[in-house]
């Protein structure tokens, strides 16, 4: 056992030296910065359907206004009542006005999108605004340990900062979504009730304005209202026999966060009908729809994982041995015993109650990310906490392995990421070889890959014959001479987050065309694909 303590302190010696955390830190910061702006070019892959329906949701209100909230459409002539849109579950949201006319709205957050749409950027660099804030998340995260737990230097900080910055929170700080920008407001917003219940001084404007950011964390991704319900209720707890301290130290902080509550749910209602959004309704009839057999069927995905994606036991299993060990090892402080409450039942309940498969690639863990910056927290607070030298150097010991399984995770996803952005380039080459021909798809499946073409030329999807006559029509009408015909050749997978019947509906439609007026020129196979051209006879 001396041996190997011996060998954990040269281990622990090295990795926690300043120079070598900051080297790691900016090593692996500046790849992924290069990756963006030099590999990439600064433009995003885009072959998350999220983010490009957030790209088309900031383009409208860049174009049209804030208040613009109909689906993106660069040329409604010939789909008005938007028969032919593209997009569908779980992507927009149709309904019916006073006059009897069809609209269309994107279901996610608008406030990011209108953010966004404020930014003297072009589109090809959203993407890396939103890896350079997921980097100063790190940041913040660092610094506001140093400072809640008084330490004299940042090696643990630093630590834990490689920690969080290798966690699988990364997969959203590749593509355009509004979970950085969250965890940016939550992560504020929960340091700042650290902060208090370490009695150190915050002044109280700056209180209600933390509790306003917190606020907004809620309207731009919904699991943040569990989070800051938890940590509300787990604060009640521990305040149970002193009520009013509770309510002097945290007033200012409780009105910033009522407050900007408030004022972003009136202007939902008066802009959607929906105090939360429209997802926030969508989500609610996907929550209902789901029974026992298939909400335990994503909670096991989402642990396990499945041939596309690792689940959180193999992503986390060091953190997990690290929170078993120190609950049986540990004599917890008050703030410990907080934050572990707060870490595990929020995590359960995000876990138990979210309708959706926590997809994302290769390292989709969507929703609970937020969780693994409380783990890290955790870790640094406990790390720092232990007064047993043998024992903080197996904290230490599992917190450098999960930085190493990290590391190897996001090389993989980063691979994963690689090798669809090749293809991506290649289908949009090809679209762009016919610029004037609009694309017509046959499948929701098909959308993946669509891209900022949907910027350039119209897109629109014939799920059946019938619908793809009535489109000829209109195309004959209009005179265009040439169309594109873009397909998923094999049986699309069915996604675990769409019902049966809207399968067979949008997604598993593929048919072959049947024309009157137009006569197929070309038609290639490209990794699954099939590209066709069509000419007007």
């Amino acid at each position: 056992m001396k041996v190997f303590y011996k060998y954990i302190d040269k281990f622990e010696s090295f990795f926690l030296r300043k120079e070598v955390l900051v080297f790691l830190l900016i090593c692996f910061s500046g790849i992924l910065i290069y990756k963006r702006i030099i590999w990439d070019k600064g433009v995003s892959p885009l072959i998350q359907s999220d983010s490009q329906i957030k790209l088309y949701q900031t383009i409208e209100y860049k174009i049209h206004g804030l208040n613009s909230h109909s689906c993106y459409l660069l040329d409604n002539s010939i789909d008005t009542q938007f028969e032919f849109y593209p997009f569908r579950y779980p992507w927009a949201f149709f309904s019916t006005n006073e006059v009897g006319n069809k609209t269309c709205v994107f279901q996610y957050p608008s406030f990011f999108s209108q953010f966004f749409s404020l930014l003297p950027f072009k589109y090809q660099f959203f993407n890396l605004i939103i890896l350079l804030l997921y980097l100063f998340v790190c940041l913040v995260l660092i610094f506001s340990l140093k400072y809640i737990l008084n330490l004299k230097s940042l090696e643990y900080a630093l630590l834990c900062g490689v920690f969080f910055l290798v966690g699988y929170g990364i997969t959203s700080a590749f593509e355009f979504s509004e979970s950085v920008p969250a965890h940016l407001f939550l992560s504020i917003w929960f340091f700042a009730v650290l902060a208090i219940d370490l009695n150190k001084i915050i002044p109280n404007y700056l209180m209600f304005l933390i509790g306003f950011v917190g606020g907004i964390s809620i309207f731009l991704r919904s699991e943040s209202i569990i989070y800051i319900g938890i940590t509300g209720l787990v604060s009640v707890y521990f305040y149970r026999n002193d009520f009013l301290v509770l309510i002097k130290k945290y007033f200012f902080l409780f009105i910033g966060l009522l407050f900007s509550i408030l004022l972003f749910a009136y202007y939902n209602e008066s802009q959607f009908g929906e105090i939360f959004g429209v997802r926030s309704k969508i989500s609610l009839i996907d929550f209902t729809r789901l029974n026992f057999t298939e909400r335990s069927h994503l909670v096991k995905e989402f642990f396990i994982g499945n041939e596309n994606r690792i689940g959180f036991l193999f992503y986390c299993f060091p953190s997990i041995s690290f929170f078993v060990y120190s609950v049986f090892k540990t004599e917890f402080s008050i703030i410990q015993k907080k934050v572990l409450s707060i870490t595990v039942l929020s995590f359960v309940c995000i876990v138990l109650l979210s309708p959706y498969s926590s997809g994302g690639l290769y390292a989709g863990m969507r929703f609970t990310e937020f969780s693994y910056l409380l783990i890290t927290i955790y870790a640094c607070i406990t790390i720092v906490s232990e007064k047993d030298v043998s024992k903080r150097r197996i904290f230490v010991l599992f917190v450098l392995l999960q930085i190493f399984l990290g590391i190897y995770h996001v090389k993989k996803n980063i691979r994963n990421l690689d090798y669809i952005k090749k293809y991506h380039e290649i289908y949009q080459s090809k679209l762009d070889e016919f610029p004037e021909a609009p694309v017509l798809h046959l499948s929701t499946f098909d959308l993946l890959l669509i891209s900022d073409s949907f910027l350039k030329k119209p897109h629109w999807i014939v799920n059946h014959q019938k619908k793809f006559e009535m489109m000829e029509e209109k195309l004959r009408e209009k005179g265009i001479s040439r169309f594109q015909v873009f397909v998923y050749d094999f049986v699309p997978p069915k996604d675990d987050n769409v019902t049966d019947e809207f399968y067979k509906e949008w997604i598993n439609t593929k048919f072959e065309i049947k024309s009157k007026y137009y006569e197929k020129q070309r038609d290639e196979k490209i990794a699954g694909f099939r590209l066709m051209l069509w000419k007007m006879k």
